[in-house]
């Protein structure tokens, strides 16, 4: 296909996925109905909606990463492991509206909303694990989804231990491990800046399997079943090997750990 013609296509579906995403958000506009009085709905509605779109904006940057790593043509569809992804997105999304706002409740079903955060991020999580092995088994894992996957995994890993911090469900340290993604990014960004060499830094299985750690502890943490004294020390457990990674991700990037 014409790569002109596949570059349209992307840009039709890329509006394709503002729709499929404002449907979910509608989606959570319910939730939010549900679980609050209308002030804490309004602030949950507009938190997601800055989310959504952050999310549609790392979508449309990435478009043109829509190609196979070995082969390098453009795809001109998303394939189902990047539509999952951005269902993924959206989860988070959603998640973010409960920040800076009470534990969920409601009158009529005492406790129960107090799930939705948890359950949410484990989805997302869950998701996470789902659309990388689609990809794989139909064929078409591309640049784009790894540039989404990457940059979702550090935004959700923001953005849920933030809420199980305001929750009283972890340590103000554990916020570290929402920043450390971002500070390696700006740390590289700043070497750039001042023409200093950056190296690059290859994939780790390792960090993968710790994120998805990192992940499930979370998303547990925001359940309403495992006391503060409990979540608050295991958490400082979790967050120690994914802090040394980026520290050695660093090392690595700066040329460090390349000096003889």
């Amino acid at each position: 296909m014409n790569p002109s013609n596949s570059q349209q296509r992307l840009q039709r579906t890329w509006w394709i996925a503002v729709i499929y995403c404002l449907c979910i958000l509608s989606g959570g506009f319910l939730i939010f109905k549900s679980d609050w009085q209308n002030l804490y709905g309004l602030q949950g509605i507009f938190q997601a909606t800055i989310i959504t779109a952050y999310i549609l904006i790392l979508l449309r940057i990435g478009m043109p990463l829509n190609y196979h790593p070995r082969q390098k043509v453009l795809q001109s569809n998303l394939g189902y492991g990047t539509w999952i992804t951005i269902t993924r997105a959206m989860l988070i999304a959603i998640l973010a509206g409960y920040l800076f706002q009470p534990w969920p409740h409601s009158r009529i079903f005492p406790g129960r909303l107090s799930w939705t955060p948890g359950i949410l991020y484990l989805a997302a999580s869950f998701l996470d694990y789902l659309d990388g092995r689609v990809a794989r088994a139909h064929q078409y894992e591309t640049r784009l989804g790894a540039f989404l996957d990457i940059n979702l995994d550090a935004l959700g890993l923001l953005i849920a231990p933030l809420l199980a911090v305001c929750y009283g469900q972890l340590p103000y340290a554990y916020l570290s491990v929402g920043a450390a993604y971002y500070l390696l990014v700006f740390g590289i960004w700043l070497r750039k800046k001042y023409s200093k060499p950056v190296f690059e830094i290859k994939p780790r299985r390792s960090a993968r399997i710790i994120a998805g750690y990192q992940m499930g502890f979370v998303g547990i943490a925001l359940l309403p079943v495992i006391s503060p004294a409990i979540t608050k020390g295991a958490a400082y457990i979790f967050m120690i090997p994914l802090l040394a990674g980026f520290a050695k991700d660093w090392l690595v990037a700066s040329g460090y750990r390349n000096l003889n």
